[in-house]
């Protein structure tokens, strides 16, 4: 896990992918801001409890080390992807082709993903809970890149694609019901048999949505998938989990072009 401190003293992750040097990405921690009680101290997200203009100073800190502001988008678990000619921000992935346009996902316990193309040239983010998965947001959003770029060898553009996983849930903490297995099964989401584990009991399951989302991408003909496989439950110090503390503030994924 590679940690940046900066001079105003937030903690940042540096994502460890192998993308062209244009592209910047990082994730916030929930160090280094205003916030107090559950949302201590550098939650970024207006719609879980916190008081508004901690939020706005918090996201003020975060700006101050990006060329514009972000795309704050208003999550839902589905599928909608914000695009450069369609700029809705109800949604749960975006692209750009755009330099100096910032693309956010926030989480606090959902896999974060970063997406970039061999050139750097269109560059996604997308939200992926188990909803998200189960409905296809990483498709959708590989769909979005592929209708922006269109290049000429889709099988060829994909094989050369980068991704990163960032921190989400592990899948030791993970619990789910029968009713997110099905859901699953009946999507035609799963590939593999180890993205699920008994549970506790018969009707529980633990899922792992790193391994999830990692065979979704080869089913998609992408394999360069990075994860440092960081469990935001158990790195209590660094990340918001709302599984964990219940009441949470979120981090944030950062993704953008500096040339």
């Amino acid at each position: 896990m590679r940690l940046e401190t900066t001079a105003s003293g937030l903690i940042l992750l540096k994502p460890n992918w192998d993308v062209p040097p244009h592209v910047q990405a990082f994730v916030s921690t929930r160090v280094g801001g205003v916030s107090d009680h559950y949302y201590d101290s550098l939650n970024l997200a207006v719609h879980v409890g916190d008081r508004l203009e901690h939020v706005q100073e918090n996201r003020s800190r975060i700006q101050a080390l990006l060329p514009n502001e972000p795309v704050w988008l208003n999550q839902v678990h589905g599928t909608q992807i914000w695009t450069d000619d369609h700029p809705v921000l109800q949604a749960d992935g975006a692209i750009t082709s755009f330099d100096q346009q910032v693309l956010a996902i926030m989480t606090a316990d959902c896999l974060p993903i970063l997406f970039c193309d061999s050139g750097g040239d269109i560059l996604g983010v997308c939200h992926a809970g188990w909803r998200g998965l189960v409905q296809g947001v990483i498709a959708q959003t590989i769909n979005h890149m592929l209708e922006s770029k269109k290049p000429d060898d889709s099988k060829k553009y994909l094989s050369e694609m980068t991704i990163y996983l960032g921190p989400c849930i592990g899948p030791g903490h993970f619990e789910v019901g029968t009713d997110v297995l099905e859901a699953f099964h009946q999507s035609g989401a799963l590939f593999m048999n180890d993205e699920f584990q008994n549970g506790t009991k018969p009707d529980k399951f633990y899922a792992n949505l790193l391994k999830i989302a990692k065979n979704q991408f080869l089913q998609l003909g992408v394999d360069r998938v990075f994860t440092e496989g960081i469990c935001c439950f158990e790195n209590k110090e660094l990340f918001f989990s709302h599984r964990r503390d219940r009441q949470s503030g979120r981090f944030a994924s950062f993704l953008w072009k500096s040339r």
